[in-house]
């Protein structure tokens, strides 16, 4: 019998097991490369992100989940209409960000991006192009994929409901405070409902995967510029 015929509590049973699993070699793999000497933020981002991607990969192995049609330009004309509105939010959101950061608020997100212009472009460059692969190869082509054609619009819920609880762990590692995390969790429900219902819509990964690293991206460049002006605003005059 395949898994994803097994009945709902087996899943769930499974992906929470699985999740967990994640969690723990996440949580071990980043404390390894700060005790190996990698220093940089944005270099442990970088091979954090190339490692769970693999990680990811052999977790839609292992369960008979991965094939083409995940990452196939399926219902382009659905697809792109997510794509637009995954764009509008991105800009939003980064708006939101920049200001918010430049009147003062989120005072840990400026030791999320990084010391010196290099690290920063190096960081733009893996938001760009690989943190979409490294959570929603798990989240969307893994446990949202397992549930689907069991509970249908059942398995949005679940993963609107998994995603930003997972991101709970940047609070637990020190990256974010509880406020912050609670301050940006209706911004994380919104996303994630985005990229859920374009899954389910389209049945491929490719829509959201751009919609998730356009709103990271630019998320990411407005927190770099907000926290910029907070300094200079902040800084004692000559």
């Amino acid at each position: 019998m395949k898994v994803t015929e097994w009945n709902i509590w087996m899943l769930l049973g499974l992906i929470a097991v699985v999740v967990a699993g994640r969690y723990l070699f996440e949580t071990l793999l980043s404390r390894s490369l700060k005790a190996i000497g990698v220093a940089s933020r944005s270099t442990r981002f970088f091979i954090m992100c190339i490692i769970m991607i693999v990680f990811n990969i052999i977790v839609l192995l292992l369960f008979g989940l991965l094939s083409a049609d995940l990452v196939a330009l399926a219902n382009m004309e659905r697809g792109l209409i997510f794509v637009a509105v995954g764009f509008v939010v991105a800009l939003l959101v980064s708006l939101l960000s920049y200001f918010a950061i430049k009147s003062g608020y989120g005072e840990g997100y400026g030791e999320m991006i990084g010391k010196s212009p290099l690290e920063q472009v190096f960081s733009v460059v893996t938001y760009l192009v690989l943190v979409g692969l490294a959570e929603d190869l798990f989240f969307v082509g893994f446990a949202q994929n397992l549930l689907v054609e069991r509970m249908g619009w059942g398995s949005i819920v679940i993963y609107v409901a998994l995603f930003p609880l997972y991101h709970f762990a940047n609070v637990i590692r020190g990256v974010e405070k509880k406020k912050e995390f609670l301050g940006t969790l209706p911004v994380r429900l919104l996303v994630a409902t985005l990229l859920a219902v374009s899954f389910y819509s389209t049945r491929s990964l490719i829509y959201g995967i751009v919609i998730h690293n356009a709103v990271d991206t630019l998320t990411y460049i407005a927190l770099v510029l907000g926290v910029k002006q907070m300094r200079e605003s902040t800084e004692p005059a000559e």
